[in-house]
């Protein structure tokens, strides 16, 4: 009778929402609290020399249990990482996300059990440190996401840190991933997963790297004060791994979870004995139309617009041109409102934000939203996942891997792009961490369509370079770069970001070997999507009365590759297409002539996809040099390192060879 009574309470929580570790032979051992003395002592991680910190040891077990006649997900998490150098010392600065809907109380998740530990030796004993409650922080992302915040004290070189919790959940659908490598070394981590039969769920495991696994069944026995004892049989996983390699971040990995080896359960169904199997498999078209239908992210975009009166004062009733009318809507609105620096889903209310001054791209991005309707405008927004935040899984749709949104305006054929956190960009040139491959525009219906906004116009640089040798060696003469799309955001991005534009055109002058004057960049300010980056140079060459040796390109193009590795196991991502093109004339003193000019340069990828032209003339008395440099595509594969190294090396080379010029 009490098995029949959590039946149908199982039933109806599936409705109304709609143990003992068994270790591996070979299981490490770890008590908590004892660290030994070669961990406190250990200067170094053998297998990667340069690790800042490693983790010496990572359990995580998730298992069911039932409390008040509903199932509940836990997750233990013990963890011990070694500091090696002062760089380290973030690692012991630790963030637990969880979910926490107000509106859904019974099935938030609670984190317990929080402990956490720093052991150092000091004059020659172990001193263990343990971390107070007053160290703890909770932070809420959104409407249903929290993060807890914590830091372990008394972390230096050399410290041992230990933390663990339990986070225990009423989301009975949904397990974390566990992610089995970090950007430090991870020397053992282990995961036991143990699903009732109750639970269908797809397994997938990804990533570059292999673990040792384990899958077995055994007799599970649930028992509860309010509905009695319940057995059953469940699955359990085991995936363990040794002497894993760090996943380092670089300029040129956006996210290396997608990379790294991780184990993700995505329930398919639960099958209860006596009752319907219910589906929960969920496509991309029911997540759009959920979202359309949620209170606060598209029943709010219908709502009056909040600025009305700012639209209307905005000047762009009579523009005709779609890209122009946002624009002086965008505009408008960030006159208004600043962003915050922070990308979201859900939003704060329009009322509080116009309070405020700011707020998160979302926050702002509902408002231009109603604004662009309330022009008329045919605009809808984009949902996505930052591409700092990892792809999208599209054999398994899932509202939890969205994280923000842009504003998308149909313009015929074509749809226009912006985003609220723009700040030195324009319409269709957004921050790179947004131009994502994968962005699912929303018809007011909820139905999709994705798009690609990876296939914007390609950025373009175009650089002419005019200088006059003197016959002491001394190079006078004029740059000018014309930056469109991305460029020039990053142009005007950086120039803004700098202390002071003396710094920054010093800073400049130094990274080029060059004296710089009249120093100007147009469209600085501007909400436009090009810029143009002016000065006056001198340089001075190597001369030596019957000799000088110079470079014809005068400024360098890059003083070095940012490919040094031999071999790479991460693909490279490219923030965004881009040419760069260079036209270099120098003219000669009288008196000289060539006597070594540098060959040219051509060399490309398989695709053609990357590709590099150098080219040198003589034009009278005059060296021209003409470059040119195209990304074409953003992702190479790690196949594809071999050959991206050799261009970039042959690249900086070629463009750092002298022309060598005689006396007469």
């Amino acid at each position: 009778m009490k098995t029949k009574t959590l039946m149908r309470s199982m039933l109806l929580l599936v409705l109304t929402m709609a143990c003992s570790s068994v270790l591996m032979g070979q299981t490490l051992d770890v008590k908590f609290g004892n660290p030994t003395k070669e961990e406190l002592t250990m200067t170094s991680y053998a297998p990667d020399e340069s690790a800042p910190a490693v983790v010496l040891y990572k359990s995580t077990r998730t298992w069911y249990d039932i409390l008040a006649g509903n199932f509940k997900v836990y997750t233990e998490v013990k963890t011990r990482i070694k500091i090696l150098k002062p760089e380290g010392k973030e690692y012991a600065d630790v963030e637990i996300p969880y979910l926490d809907n107000p509106q859904e109380r019974s099935a938030s998740e609670t984190i317990t059990g929080l402990k956490a530990w720093a052991y150092n030796m000091e004059n020659g004993k172990m001193v263990k440190t343990k971390m107070e409650n007053n160290n703890i922080v909770h932070e809420r992302v959104d409407k249903s996401h929290m993060l807890l915040k914590f830091s372990v004290p008394q972390v230096k070189e050399g410290t041992v840190v230990e933390y663990q919790y339990k986070k225990e959940s009423g989301y009975y659908f949904y397990i974390d991933t566990w992610v089995a490598q970090a950007e430090i070394p991870v020397a053992y981590t282990y995961y036991n997963l143990l699903i009732p039969e109750y639970f269908l769920f797809n397994i997938d495991e990804s990533g570059i790297v292999q673990t040792q696994n384990k899958v077995s069944q055994e007799s599970l026995r649930f028992v509860d004060a309010s509905s009695g004892a319940l057995s059953c049989t469940g699955t359990r996983y085991e995936f363990e791994g040794r002497d894993l390699p760090a996943l380092k971040s670089d300029s040129y990995v956006f996210c290396t979870l997608d990379y790294c080896k991780k184990v993700a359960a995505e329930l398919r169904g639960l099958e209860i004995p006596g009752a319907l199997y219910k589906n929960f498999t969920s496509t991309w078209d029911e997540i759009g139309v959920s979202l359309m239908k949620d209170e606060d992210f598209g029943k709010r975009i219908k709502r009056v617009c909040p600025i009305k009166d700012l639209v209307a004062s905005s000047g762009v009733e009579k523009e005709t041109e779609v890209v122009k009318k946002m624009a002086g809507i965008y505009t408008a609105l960030k006159s208004k409102l600043k962003w915050n620096g922070k990308y979201r889903l859900f939003a704060e209310s329009a009322s509080k934000t116009l309070k405020d001054g700011s707020g998160s791209n979302a926050d702002l991005n509902f408002i231009l939203l109603s604004a662009y309707r309330e022009a008329g405008l045919d605009a809808h927004p984009v949902v996505m996942s930052r591409r700092s935040m990892g792809r999208l899984p599209f054999s398994h749709p899932s509202l939890n891997k969205l994280n923000t949104f842009v504003v998308g305006v149909i313009d015929g054929k074509a749809v226009h792009f912006i985003d609220a956190s723009v700040e030195d960009g324009y319409i269709d040139v957004l921050p790179p961490t947004l131009l994502t491959e994968q962005g699912l525009l929303l018809s007011d219906d909820g139905k999709g369509n994705w798009l690609n906004l990876q296939s914007l116009e390609a950025s373009k640089a175009n650089v002419i370079i005019e200088g006059t040798i003197n016959p002491d060696g001394t190079i006078k003469g004029t740059y000018s770069a014309q930056m469109h799309a991305n460029l020039a955001a990053a142009l005007k991005s950086e120039f803004r970001e700098a202390d002071d534009s003396l710094k920054y055109i010093n800073k400049l002058a130094e990274r080029d070997g060059i004296t710089i004057s009249e120093y100007v960049i147009d469209n600085r300010t501007a909400f436009l999507p090009m810029a143009t980056e002016r000065f006056s140079f001198t340089k001075k060459a190597e001369a030596d009365g019957s000799h000088i040796y110079f470079n014809p390109l005068i400024i360098p193009v890059m003083s070095e590759s940012p490919f040094k590795a031999v071999t790479r196991t991460l693909p490279v991502e490219y923030p965004y297409k881009y040419t760069t093109t260079i036209a270099a004339s120098v003219q000669l003193p009288d008196g000289y002539e060539v006597e070594e000019m540098p060959k040219p340069l051509n060399m490309t990828t398989e695709d053609k996809a990357l590709n590099v032209r150098v080219n040198y003339a003589m034009q009278g008395t005059k060296i021209l040099v003409q470059y040119r440099f195209v990304v074409s595509k953003t992702l190479f594969l790690p196949q594809e390192y071999d050959i991206l190294r050799q261009i970039y090396d042959a690249m900086i080379e070629k463009c750092n060879e002298m022309v060598v010029l005689k006396k007469n």
